[in-house]
């Protein structure tokens, strides 16, 4: 079953926000040479499950998993976020980078690198449980995770954010909604100005439905109003949109959330996988950890009373 052409509709788990939105982030996109996504009517889809297997694990971590990022770069960061409050960055081999930091987040975006001030650190955007939008840093010199402000003129009580690529514009392409007007996804750019962090605002659009999560693929923004997370699996001119709902599976669509498919994930040899993950982010393209075809990362319960993070290999997705 398919929505045909690109009206909004809350009865899929991804929806493109608007139109308009679509059109302005492609002339971004072409600004930034960046290969454009496949059109959704031509997109390739799939059909039936999708069996991918789980190949690394971290130990059992401290809780419930409310959130997990990535960021890109050859120094690829996991940071975790967890339900009962704390932060944690890892590592693409498992090993945690300095000490656990007690910030309660609700919402937690994939991370860009920066210099600032002379230190290369890793800037992870979210949000705390007051509504406050903010950013996370790690680096050289630092013990933990670190706050900072984001220069989001931002007074409302925001719910959720997620992060693109700039290219060329800045360092990273954020959208957000807030409580009171959780129908509007607001966008702009986070750009450096010298050792500074600076905002650009590029519109407000309605979405025509309460926002539960959004995603970049690529040049569009695409906003989900049942999807408690979601994340791109972006790889050439393709790109794949994950999603889980509250207390389901992982899904999976290659045509912009038209069409979606339930991803199983088949445990390893001492690596079991989240049967109702809680959690997803992923890199179609990841120079850092051994992961040719990119990476799936979801969290949540691996077995009783045990939370861990699993990495998934998208392989047969991303290098077919």
């Amino acid at each position: 079953m398919q929505i045909k052409g690109w009206r909004l509709s809350a009865a899929f788990p991804f929806v493109n926000a608007a139109a308009g939105l679509s059109l302005l982030f492609a002339a971004s996109a072409c600004g930034r040479q960046e290969a454009p996504t496949v059109d959704p009517a031509q997109a390739p889809v799939i059909s039936g499950q999708i069996e991918l297997p789980a190949v690394w694990s971290t130990r059992p971590l401290q809780g419930e998993i409310r959130d997990v990022a990535l960021s890109s770069g050859s120094g690829a960061i996991l940071a975790v976020a967890y339900d009962a409050g704390g932060l944690e960055f890892f590592d693409m081999e498992g090993e945690r980078l300095g000490e656990p930091a007690r910030f309660h987040l609700k919402d937690l975006a994939d991370g860009r690198s920066a210099s600032i001030e002379g230190a290369q650190l890793t800037i992870f955007p979210g949000v705390t449980e007051e509504g406050t939008l903010k950013a996370y840093v790690f680096g050289s010199g630092l013990l933990g995770p670190a706050q900072i402000d984001l220069p989001i003129p931002e007074e409302r009580m925001v719910e959720g954010l997620c992060t693109g690529e700039a290219g060329s514009q800045g360092l990273m392409r954020l959208a957000y909604w807030t409580i009171s007007d959780n129908r509007t996804l607001r966008t702009g750019i986070v750009s450096q100005t010298g050792d500074e962090l600076s905002w650009t605002e590029e519109a407000a659009t309605e979405a025509g439905f309460p926002v539960t999560s959004c995603v970049f693929a690529y040049d569009t923004l695409i906003a989900s109003p049942r999807s408690a997370a979601s994340a791109s699996l972006t790889r050439g001119e393709n790109s794949a949109l994950l999603s889980i709902e509250e207390g389901g599976q992982l899904q999976i669509s290659t045509d912009l959330g038209m069409t979606t498919n339930e991803v199983a994930v088949r445990d390893g040899i001492t690596i079991t996988a989240p049967d109702t993950p809680t959690a997803v982010t992923a890199h179609g393209t990841l120079p850092a950890g051994g992961y040719p075809g990119g990476v799936v990362v979801i969290a949540g319960e691996t077995s009783e009373g045990t939370h861990q993070v699993v990495f998934v290999d998208p392989s047969a997705i991303t290098l077919q």
